[in-house]
């Protein structure tokens, strides 16, 4: 697990250069090749708590983990997410992430962010992987115990991430801005990255749709309205389940 913690940040990096740094706004969704045969049945999706991950990022590029951040930006990305979907056909059904259930959550959550860090590399960017690109066919193993439990067609899985540049990290940039004016040679630390998942997972384990969006110091997920602006885009092909 730890390697692909350590692949995420270029996984994303990838992703916001390909969607955001060429100009181009493609659809950034992916569904799976029997897309509307495998939820015409759908009526019910379980709902947890996002995994949130939101870090300070130093002048040095060092990131280190916030946890009263975290709290905050998985609050802002939930109730944002809540509110989404409200609008959707989707009947949503809360699963709490209290210690009955926790260790569960963390294992899918951990097979999730893997499977997303995969899908991020290989259909996404530069590592793309053809057959990925023409069926998109990706699982976390089997679900079908826990949504029973739950009473759930469906898993909707969330996870967030930020880097939050500190004051000496803004300064860096701006000077690497002037330095590159003056020698004419531009070479500009990043400022941070701020991205959003969110995955459709069927009982077998199947992500039967997902969907990403990455930018580069334009949102901030400890902030309620920003965090809402970022899932909108998400979930704007968000299709309409249960009719």
């Amino acid at each position: 697990m730890d390697l692909n913690l350590r692949k995420l940040p270029f996984a994303l990096l990838g992703f916001y250069l390909m969607t955001v740094v060429s100009g181009c706004a493609p659809a950034t969704y992916r569904a799976h090749p029997q897309f509307e045969t495998l939820t015409k049945n759908i009526k019910t999706s379980g709902f947890t708590a996002p995994d949130v991950r939101i870090y300070e990022f130093t002048a040095g590029g060092v990131r280190e983990l916030r946890d009263d951040w975290c709290s905050t930006g998985r609050r802002n990305v939930q109730w944002a997410f809540m509110d989404g979907l409200n609008d959707k056909a989707l009947k949503l059904k809360p699963i709490p992430s209290d210690k009955e259930f926790q260790e569960e959550l963390e294992d899918i959550f951990a097979l999730y962010r893997a499977v997303s860090t995969s899908i991020l590399l290989h259909t996404y960017g530069d590592f793309k992987f053809p057959e990925k690109q023409k069926s998109f066919d990706y699982s976390i193993g089997s679900i079908e115990a826990f949504l029973k439990k739950h009473e759930a067609d469906t898993l909707i899985v969330i996870t967030g991430y930020d880097e939050i540049a500190t004051a000496g990290r803004k300064a860096l940039t701006v000077a690497a801005i002037v330095a590159g004016a003056v020698t004419g040679v531009m070479v500009v630390p990043r400022s941070g990255i701020t991205a959003v998942t969110v995955a459709l997972i069927d009982p077998s384990g199947s992500i039967l749709w997902y969907n990403a969006k990455a930018s580069h110091g334009g949102h901030d997920l400890r902030n309620g309205e920003s965090a809402k602006a970022l899932v909108k885009a998400i979930l704007a092909d968000f299709p309409n389940l249960g009719k």
